[in-house]
């Protein structure tokens, strides 16, 4: 058993410097120009074929539980395609959408049309599940706490990051996405009390919620919008604690 357990534990590649030969390109002097719409548009197809091969969704599969190795292994991706295509900044491809902002082909690529935001993270090692729950168990008896179940980040049908993140399509019916959530509580034991967003996403509309965001209302205004870490992109959920402890506090709640 030990045996098999060294085998199927994948090596940590968040810390490992050759992770950046994932997906190797042949050395060759690169450009800092800004490439032409035509380039663009292959770019961004040549990424949406290499996210969506059988080799990555395998290689997303086996690391889906360690977020560091998943940001990596994306990021691999786009910085190979920039440099297959001869240029150095891995922006160029993330900054498509906003250099052509009416073109319809980049509107509806792939990489764009499903990339909303960055991939959010709780705390690194810590099931999202149990720390949201004890979140819950301890403000429950002085404020309200809901989540509220959004457009999927991952879904198999649109942006799928492996078998195991990737479970289930994109709802397109509210029955679809009730469905989802319900068994979700049920599967993970989730404690906080769920709602469901409208199809025409008002929540994410209005909050900008998209994949997940934590908010605290008071008297029917927003009074703390959680911003993930700039280099992390992910959520401090012990300083989220301590601000809901220091705010109903000082409101003597």
């Amino acid at each position: 058993m030990h045996g098999m357990d060294v085998v199927n534990k994948p090596p940590d590649i968040g810390n490992d410097q050759s992770s950046s030969t994932l997906l190797s390109t042949v050395q060759r002097e690169l450009s800092d120009d800004l490439p032409s719409l035509e380039t663009v548009r292959q770019m961004i197809k040549y990424e949406t074929s290499l996210r969506l091969s059988e080799s990555v969704q395998q290689l997303l599969d086996l690391y889906h539980k360690d977020d560091n190795a998943i940001t990596v292994i994306l990021d691999s991706i786009q910085q190979h395609v920039v440099e297959h295509f001869g240029y150095s900044h891995v922006n160029i491809l993330r900054s498509a959408l906003s250099r052509f902002p009416d073109d319809p082909v980049i509107k509806e690529a792939f990489y764009i049309k499903h990339n909303k935001i960055t991939q959010g993270l709780v705390n690194q090692g810590e099931s999202a599940v149990e720390r949201i729950n004890k979140l819950f168990r301890s403000h429950a008896s002085a404020m309200q706490l809901l989540t509220i179940y959004i457009a999927e980040a991952h879904a198999r049908d649109q942006w799928p990051a492996g078998k195991t993140i990737s479970c289930v399509d994109q709802p397109t019916i509210l029955e679809q996405r009730l469905d989802n959530a319900r068994q979700f509580k049920n599967k993970y034991n989730f404690e906080m009390p769920m709602l469901v967003d409208s199809m025409n996403n008002t929540f994410h509309t209005t909050y900008g919620s998209w994949p997940f965001r934590f908010y605290v209302i008071n008297n029917g205004k927003l009074v703390f919008k959680a911003e993930p870490g700039e280099t992390t992109y992910s959520y401090d959920m012990d300083e989220l604690d301590a601000w809901i402890a220091s705010f109903y506090q000082e409101k003597n709640i």
